[in-house]
């Protein structure tokens, strides 16, 4: 298994590094993640706690584990080290104390424009970066998007169990949350990166119109109405949203894989520059100079005619 960086070996006894709080972060069928505390450092840190005993296949773990020791991006949760017993293995992470992008968009009902193509752009420069080097990440939704801090809008990937190493040969396994999945997966022809890409566009339009694209009592109708791809702008949520923000959801959401926009493409749309990067900041910070600038000059001239 690939460590990062002086990481304890996968063997040691993770008391002696961490100490493993009461406090719960998350809980699933196979593992819980509670709050660590560095014990040299005294960094609150995020410990995954995974019984091996439930895991069906624990190659499963050992992917992730290799994946999440070869990567490193401000935009991918940070694995600090591993501990492998018998029974438990434990995955210790940075800690995200912002939670779930899914909590923020229940708690916020939409994103403003800006705010969403912010966390688009930080998604597609994570994703860049993975595809880049030949991982899928195949399960892209809200729940796996976490926000560093509440209140912020700085979010990590984090949860690669499902992640594939690509290299060019298309993957055949279908997986992923039924909501989010591509059409690709479900045709059984397989696919590559671009089904990430998919699930991109299906965020998007939840950001900004709390809905999800498809919907439907059953999950074969659900994939019908994916393989269709008749994507519909639902109102009043989408009637203010921009044709900019439209025409990157359709890049997105498109059945025919290979027309699909990259994680590239999309840092380069005009609406992903225009709001979702630095330059939005310093295009802000420009527009109240000039504002201020017309302001003074409007005050130099009305001094002038009083003279």
């Amino acid at each position: 298994m690939s460590r990062k960086g002086n990481m304890p070996p996968p063997t040691s006894d993770i008391e002696e590094y961490y100490e493993i709080t009461p406090d719960v972060l998350g809980q699933g069928y196979f593992a819980v993640v509670k709050v660590g505390i560095d014990r040299k450092t005294g960094d609150r840190v995020a410990v995954k706690m995974v019984n091996k005993s439930l895991v069906e296949k624990e190659e499963t773990l050992a992917n992730e584990i290799d994946i999440l020791g070869s990567i490193d991006h401000p935009n991918v949760v940070n694995m600090k080290a591993i501990f492998d017993t018998e029974d438990i293995l434990f995955i210790v992470m940075e800690l995200m104390e912002g939670g779930e992008l899914y909590e923020e968009i229940v708690k916020r009902k939409t994103f403003t424009e800006a705010d969403a193509a912010e966390l688009v752009r930080q998604l597609c420069e994570a994703l860049q970066y993975l595809h880049a080097r030949g991982i899928v990440h195949r399960d892209l939704k809200l729940e796996n998007l976490l926000l560093k801090k509440k209140e912020s809008l700085e979010i990590k990937l984090a949860d690669f169990g499902l992640s594939k190493l690509y290299s060019g040969q298309a993957l055949q396994t279908a997986c992923g949350t039924p909501f989010y999945v591509a059409p690709d997966v479900l045709l059984g022809a397989g696919y590559g990166p671009e089904v990430d890409m998919w699930s991109v566009g299906v965020l998007l339009y939840v950001l900004l119109s709390g809905r999800l694209p498809f919907a439907a009592d059953s999950d074969a109708e659900l994939f019908r109405l994916i393989i269709a791809g008749n994507l519909v702008w639902k109102t009043p949520q989408f009637d203010t949203v921009s044709a900019e923000a439209k025409d990157l959801i359709l890049k997105l959401i498109n059945v025919d894989s290979e027309g699909r926009w990259s994680a590239k493409q999309v840092l380069e749309h005009p609406w992903v520059k225009k709001h979702g990067s630095k330059n939005a900041v310093h295009n802000s910070m420009m527009e109240g100079l000039r504002s201020l600038s017309a302001e003074s000059k409007a005050r130099l001239t009305a001094a002038k005619k009083k003279d």
